[in-house]
């Protein structure tokens, strides 16, 4: 027999889901998610055999998610102790920059505290399965913040619980080197280098997205 917080447990997660879903359809952005953002990504090594059709997710300490794609959000969930929900993720996802190396997120909302960012290459589903590629994670602070503080572990674990919903590859990116905790700012004044993609984030004022 389960015991009772194992059963309050999967209740919860289950409650998560259901409101991620709804979030979903609507569109709904977190009330504190006020700061609009330009996150630049590109892929620092291009297969010529490989689409880099990219996708963007943003994660706050709450473990609320949203991912930006083609025709717009998508708001998941995560959570530190490893648990994460992303209806759709099985599905066609249409990338914002259709096969470019290099795509802008224009106008992305984003916490105003310290959040973390996961890149994807998007891949169609196969038999009903997800098959996306993470490239990189990152967590960004506020340049005061302590980068050993709660919330930043937190969105850490929520990324990679994150990771491995969303594509078969997710639970790799703890293996190759831990999840970078980085300043903020010193993405706003320079590209910065995650991995196998590079991230520059500027204050953003428009919502949509353009390819360079």
């Amino acid at each position: 027999m389960a015991k009772p917080r194992t059963l309050a447990g999967l209740l919860v997660l289950v409650t998560v889901g259901i409101l991620a879903a709804l979030k979903a359809s609507s569109g709904e952005t977190p009330g504190s998610w006020s700061e609009p953002v330009d996150i630049s990504v590109t892929v620092n090594r291009v297969d010529s055999t490989e689409r880099a059709d990219l996708m963007v997710c943003l994660v706050d300490a709450a473990g609320r998610v949203q991912c930006h794609h083609k025709t717009g959000v998508l708001a998941w969930g995560a959570s530190a102790e490893g648990h994460a929900v992303c209806p759709g993720a099985d599905e066609r996802i249409r990338p914002r920059c259709d096969g470019s190396a290099s795509c802008k997120f224009a106008g992305v909302a984003a916490p105003g505290g310290s959040f973390g960012l996961l890149v994807l290459r998007l891949a169609p589903p196969l038999f009903g399965a997800p098959r996306h590629d993470v490239l990189d994670a990152a967590v960004f602070t506020r340049s005061n913040d302590d980068p050993q503080a709660p919330e930043n572990r937190q969105i850490r674990a929520s990324l990679q619980a994150l990771a491995r919903c969303i594509a078969p590859s997710g639970g790799r990116i703890a293996e190759r080197r831990p999840v970078p905790i980085l300043a903020r700012q010193a993405c706003e004044r320079a590209t910065c280098r995650l991995g196998e993609s590079s991230v520059t984030l500027l204050p953003g004022l428009s919502r949509t997205a353009q390819q360079p």
